[in-house]
């Protein structure tokens, strides 16, 4: 009977020394799974945003139109204003800055809107043009009239055009509009790009665009904002 019973003593002492085991093992497991885990989270690398849903925006130029009481507010890029920032020029030079919208300002009541609807399009260029034509090309920015005194004066500023990069990002929609009525409409689109832009009259525009490698002239009756002359130009 005593050597059963040492028998049975040996025997539960073993199953408990497997069970102590297996549970050690199991604890050890979960240990090094937990290890495993916390090591994968820190040198994952968190999610990042590729490029932002909204771009950041700044003021780049504030200039005034010549002979009105507005000023001219363009808008571009915040990123892009330290490359140099925009330039004003009827002539429609403009400055390394990504202009994306103007805003023309009412000086004396602060009456203020934006020339387009969002800041999505880039601009390539700028004009402001005097109601009149002359031997000169009035997109120039010295270019001066004998006023009723007899003294030479820059003409105000009554229309501008804007050539702003289509939705495709390879073309060009040209806006025209009337500052004192606030009308305006994208005239042509689609088109190449303008080499040259001029007043025929008070009331009407001409300019040389290129659209599918060709050359084309093009009138603008500016209070319907309607094209009203077109021609294809030959150059050989």
């Amino acid at each position: 009977m005593a050597e059963s019973g040492r028998i049975m003593a040996r025997g539960l002492l073993w199953i408990f020394a497997g069970v102590g085991l297996l549970a050690a093992a199991a604890v050890i497991f979960i240990a090094v799974t937990i290890l495993a885990w916390n090591t994968h989270q820190v040198r994952d690398p968190a999610p990042i945003q590729g490029k932002a849903a909204t771009e950041a925006f700044a003021v780049a130029e504030v200039n005034p139109l010549i002979g009105t009481g507005i000023n001219e507010i363009v808008i571009a890029t915040e990123a892009s204003i330290g490359r140099g920032g925009g330039a004003y020029s009827s002539s429609g030079r403009s400055g390394e800055a990504d202009e994306r919208n103007v805003v023309l300002l009412d000086k004396a009541t602060g009456a203020n809107r934006k020339l387009l609807a969002d800041n999505r399009r880039h601009i390539a260029a700028r004009y402001y043009l005097p109601a009149l034509a002359g031997p000169e090309e009035p997109t120039n920015d010295e270019y001066e009239v004998t006023g009723a005194d007899g003294k030479q004066v820059k003409p105000p500023r009554a229309y501008y055009v804007l050539r702003v990069e289509a939705v495709d990002g390879k073309s060009e929609d040209i806006l025209i509009g009337d500052l004192a009525t606030g009308q305006q409409a994208f005239v042509l689109t689609g088109i190449d790009g303008v080499d040259r832009l001029w007043m025929q009259s008070p009331t009407r525009l001409g300019l040389l665009m290129r659209q599918g490698r060709k050359l084309y002239y093009r009138a603008i009756d500016i209070p319907t904002l309607k094209v009203v002359a077109a021609q294809p130009v030959d150059i050989g």
